[in-house]
């Protein structure tokens, strides 16, 4: 049967406005609070670079209880640099002291690019050298506002184009008369097949495939549908066979799905296993990330930035969830067949050898 995807649940047009227009703004909050940071990091990008010494450093720790009644009681630590610097500019010397708040990360560049007496690279403002900027061109605090507003400018613009396809180009009710979803074809009926690189089996007789995908969206195995189509194969190269295999008999079978008892699961053990494979790919790629950019970072500061600990978590992350999908595949596809395919193999059997008796 046809999928009919509009009806009264479906989201109007306005509302999809409305929801797109939300999510942009939410997901401009954050880049508007960082603007005014990103426009003084960008201004400094301009100014003269000069060598300063660092003349006192020091990291502080300040450790407190935090976490509440409900989440138990836990162990924060807060990091703070307290530096001074002294540089000189057109023979001038200047002082800069400041104590700023760091991450564990922070304090350990710090502590190991930059101890006491050590040349740290600072840039100034000529029209005020006391204007100083100790990092100049680090637009890493930036990526992630960024990131949140790319991703919600996404999902508001998906809304958009819901929308406006709705609005320009609206979806037609479903024709109650044409009850098929089996193609018409003027290729003769075949059943050759083949696995694709996610490996599922499909066929190459469009009206066959449509068959298939039906089976298969009623809980059918690979496996019960393959062997369905070799018994249906068998028939059809029979000469002794009095009932030639068409659309017709196609349609008949999808009539005896369709019939059948069964919730549509629509093969979710077989999109689990696709989703296994790109969450499986993805954890590849952030491994060979990890080695490239992580371990580096590591194995020199003894600790991770945050980019380096998404890396390091995302890898882990996704090999245990492949490993999970995987799993839950092989149980899922344990109790999705509803006795369906067992039926059909029964009644192409029945077919098959049902002639030969009379």
């Amino acid at each position: 049967m046809e999928i009919q995807l509009s009806g009264p649940d479906q989201a109007s047009p306005k509302a999809l406005v409305i929801i797109g227009v939300v999510l942009f703004l939410l997901g401009c909050i954050w880049p508007v609070i960082a603007l005014g940071d990103f426009t003084d990091e960008l201004e400094a990008q301009s100014w003269d670079t000069v060598d300063a010494t660092v003349v006192q450093l020091e990291i502080e720790e300040y450790t407190y209880e935090c976490g509440d009644s409900e989440s138990g009681s836990s162990t924060c630590t807060d990091y703070y640099a307290n530096y001074m610097l002294q540089y000189v500019v057109d023979g001038i010397t200047y002082s800069h002291s400041d104590e700023v708040k760091v991450s564990h990360f922070e304090s350990r560049v710090w502590e190991v690019d930059y101890p006491k007496n050590s040349i740290r690279e600072i840039a100034y403002d000529s029209e005020d050298p006391n204007n100083i900027d100790i990092d100049q061109g680090n637009f890493a605090p930036f990526i992630p506002p960024v990131l949140v507003f790319l991703f919600s400018t996404f999902l508001a613009s998906l809304c958009f184009i819901g929308a406006f396809r709705e609005i320009f180009n609206p979806r037609e009710p479903v024709n109650p008369d044409e009850k098929s979803d089996i193609p018409y074809s003027d290729e003769p009926l075949h059943f050759t097949s083949a696995k694709n690189v996610w490996g599922e089996l499909h066929f190459a007789h469009p009206s066959v495939e449509a068959l298939a995908r039906k089976m298969k969206s009623y809980s059918c195995t690979d496996a019960q549908i393959n062997e369905f189509f070799l018994v249906c194969k068998k028939q059809q190269d029979d000469p002794n066979n009095p009932k030639p295999l068409g659309r017709n008999w196609l349609v008949k079978i999808e009539e005896v799905v369709e019939n059948h008892d069964s919730q549509q699961n629509k093969d979710f053990a077989g999109n689990i296993l696709k989703g296994r494979i790109v969450v499986a790919g993805l954890g590849i790629v952030l491994l060979l990330l990890s080695l490239v950019v992580a371990v580096p970072i590591m194995i020199k500061y003894g600790a991770l930035p945050w980019y380096g600990w998404v890396l390091a978590l995302g890898t882990l992350g996704s090999i245990g969830l492949s490993m999970a999908l995987t799993k839950m595949a092989q149980e899922m596809a344990k109790y999705a067949d509803q006795g369906l395919g067992e039926m059909l193999l029964k009644f192409a059997n029945e077919e098959l050898y049902g002639y030969h008796e009379d």
